[in-house]
């Protein structure tokens, strides 16, 4: 029996194929170009991201977030970030631009700014800094006026902003200048040489120290502050020290190892040691940074009044004016830098005060003034509306534009021969030192 459709071509099946491999050839080619367009999506998204390359002085200057909530706000703005050390960052910032791997921001100290700008690595920003005041005027308003000043070269260009400074306190332990029959405050040089002596020789001190002195191992910005306290001089960059106000500056530190007030190794002392002395209860006196006050704060709270500090001295009779200086270390800007709005959204947000609180508490002070009222910022430094009006009229300690290293290498020769040297007259030193920075100036 033969079936009605049989040899009969079946309806539909070719059909059928054909509809099978429309299917497939559409499924596949939506597919190949689904994927296209991801993979454009993907390269426009990538293209649309900005990364921002910054390098820090310190570990304690990164925020805490690590730019977290930068990064919510700004999602097309990637931040890279390394520790470079801020003794370091100079001469590694010259070999990063050289081979074209320099950062975007990087935080120098202050008197490296016009050596480094004259060399082409920074970029001047002050258009960009107006435009930091029209976006955020909140934040620009809380800074101080050493905000920018600490972040411009010596002939007034600005180039990003120090956001966190520090200076020089004449610091002291209280119940020891009690206990040696001292009124304080202090004031003068030669009230600081007296309370020095006077603890000194404290009945039953052993060998308690009048005065901790750092002898080596750092730059001048200890001593170089009190010299412009006592009315010293700069001109140009250079510091006048053949002069009354720098003998007498070079006499104090010699008075100091003379009168047997510091230790007969200061010589050797770095700061780690001289500061040991202080928190110990071995030395009366000692000039030092705010933020190592923090590290005092651990072991001897500044609530129990065993310690206090006030401005650097003056010279007795003097008749310039005091300077309380202090030195920076600013974030600026270099040639690398070609997104000045992801710079500028960068800057603000250290700026702010919540991030400018962190790093002030921890470590060094902020040039964010509203930081200064904070609860939790008082509340972490119980000091700081006793040092508020002492670092309300801050100047930026003067540097030479180009050869401040090598003037700081004759400095500390000075400071080193001072404290081991007490024999040559204070004039005779003053007067070969100063022929020695006027050469490293080039004069």
């Amino acid at each position: 029996m033969v079936r009605e459709n049989a040899g009969k071509k079946q309806p539909g099946r070719n059909t059928m194929k054909f509809g099978r491999r429309t299917t497939t050839f559409m499924l596949t080619a939506a597919l190949a170009l689904g994927t296209t367009a991801l993979s454009g999506l993907s390269s426009q998204l990538a293209a649309q991201e900005r990364t921002l390359k910054v390098w820090f002085g310190r570990d304690q200057f990164i925020p805490e977030d690590q730019f977290a909530q930068f990064k919510a706000e700004n999602p097309d703005i990637a931040v890279e970030f390394e520790v470079i050390r801020l003794e370091d960052v100079s001469a590694q910032l010259v070999l990063a631009t050289r081979s074209g791997n320099a950062p975007d921001i990087v935080q120098i100290q202050a008197r490296d700014i016009t050596q480094l700008a004259q060399g082409g690595m920074l970029k001047e920003f002050d258009a960009q800094i107006e435009t930091f005041k029209e976006q955020f005027p909140d934040t620009y308003n809380q800074l101080s006026p050493i905000a920018w000043e600490g972040a411009s070269s010596a002939d007034g260009k600005l180039y990003g902003v120090a956001l966190f400074v520090q200076s020089i306190y004449l610091t002291y332990r209280k119940d020891l200048l009690e206990a040696a029959g001292i009124a304080m405050p202090l004031e003068t040089t030669d009230n600081v040489l007296a309370a020095a002596k006077a603890v000194s020789t404290i009945p039953g001190g052993g060998d308690m120290l009048g005065f901790s002195l750092i002898g080596c191992c750092v730059a001048p910005t200890w001593e170089l502050p009190l010299f412009l306290a006592m009315g010293g001089q700069f001109i140009d960059g250079v510091p006048q020290i053949d002069t009354e106000v720098g003998i007498e500056w070079i006499e104090f530190y010699q008075t100091l190892m003379r009168d047997k007030s510091a230790s007969p190794d200061s010589a050797s002392w770095d700061s780690g040691q001289m500061r040991a002395a202080f928190v110990g209860g071995r030395a009366g006196v000692m000039h030092e940074g705010e933020h190592i006050y923090v590290e005092i704060e651990k072991t001897m709270p500044y609530a129990e009044g065993k310690w206090t500090f006030e401005r650097l001295p003056t010279r007795p009779g003097q008749t310039e004016p005091h300077v309380q200086s202090g030195f920076a270390f600013p974030f600026v800007v270099t040639t690398a830098a070609d997104d000045d709005d992801a710079v500028v959204r960068a800057l603000e947000y250290l700026a702010r005060p919540d991030f400018a609180k962190q790093v002030a508490i921890r470590y060094q002070p902020t040039t964010n003034s509203a930081v200064s009222n904070d609860p939790e910022y008082l509340a972490a430094k119980p000091w700081a509306q006793d040092i508020a009006p002492l670092a309300a009229s801050l100047v930026s300690l003067p540097t030479h534009p180009t050869r401040v290293i090598q003037i700081y290498d004759v400095l500390t020769q000075l400071r080193d021969r001072s404290v081991a040297d007490t024999t040559t007259p204070a004039a005779d030193l003053a007067k070969e030192y100063q022929d020695l920075v006027n050469k490293a100036a080039g004069l």
